[in-house]
């Protein structure tokens, strides 16, 4: 956001009968408050025309991309039909708990989620309580799944494809999205690649996939809203 202000100030006198010594002395005052006007004028501009570095969202790394706890985010397919929900329900420090539900099938995913870092450490699929807290005392022994490191690109099991793109979805247009992509052989014959986007402050955005062959088809989810 642009703040523009200037305050111009001009002072405009006729005094008959002055002397040459005194018309002088009037024009240095003149100068004297114009000068520095100009000179607040040249800096306001200088300051305008720099670029805005947000520093905060540099020494935060991928936690900037954390989404905030307490909001639910409703996917669509390309038919424009509910595909997914996501409900992140808990925080404990690098710990992210949220709620997968895909039709009337839920899951938990427990993220470790650093600005270094993004991992899944474990996934409860149709547990009893979606709700309960599974972060209390929670001990990481193993990583289930490392989607993105920024310390050991090898270390992850997702392809970093983009880390700058702009993204469509229905709920608004996003930047500086990171693309990751995986391709599994769980499919006898083909490929399935996975592709997700992680957008700054939310988190998932879209998620797509495309198994490959003859009988291959493809599928997205597209964030349509965020509740609160």
């Amino acid at each position: 956001m642009f703040r523009l202000f200037i305050t111009l100030l001009l002072l405009v006198g006729s005094i008959s009968g002055c002397s040459l010594f005194n018309k002088e002395s009037k024009n240095n005052s003149e100068e004297k408050i114009v000068e520095p006007i100009n000179q607040d004028k040249e800096e306001n501009k200088v300051k305008e025309n720099e670029p805005v570095i947000n520093e905060e969202k540099d020494e935060e790394g991928l936690k900037a991309y954390r989404p905030k706890t307490g909001i639910k985010k409703i996917f669509i397919d390309h038919e424009n039909v509910p595909s997914l929900t996501e409900e992140v329900v808990f925080e404990n420090g690098d710990y992210v708990q949220s709620i997968i539900t895909i039709g009337q099938s839920a899951s938990v995913v427990i993220y470790k989620w650093t600005e270094n870092e993004i991992s899944i450490v474990e996934t409860i699929k149709n547990p009893d309580d979606p709700y309960k807290n599974y972060l209390e005392g929670i001990k990481e022994e193993t990583k289930q799944e490392v989607m993105i490191s920024k310390a050991d690109a090898l270390e992850a099991d997702w392809k970093l494809i983009n880390q700058n793109e702009t993204v469509q979805t229905p709920y608004q247009t996003f930047t500086n999205v990171y693309v990751i992509q995986k391709i599994t052989n769980e499919v006898e014959g083909a490929e399935t690649i996975y592709t997700n986007y992680i957008a700054p402050g939310i988190g998932l955005i879209k998620e797509t996939f495309e198994v490959t062959g003859e009988q291959g088809y493809s599928a997205e989810s597209l964030l349509q809203k965020i509740e609160e």
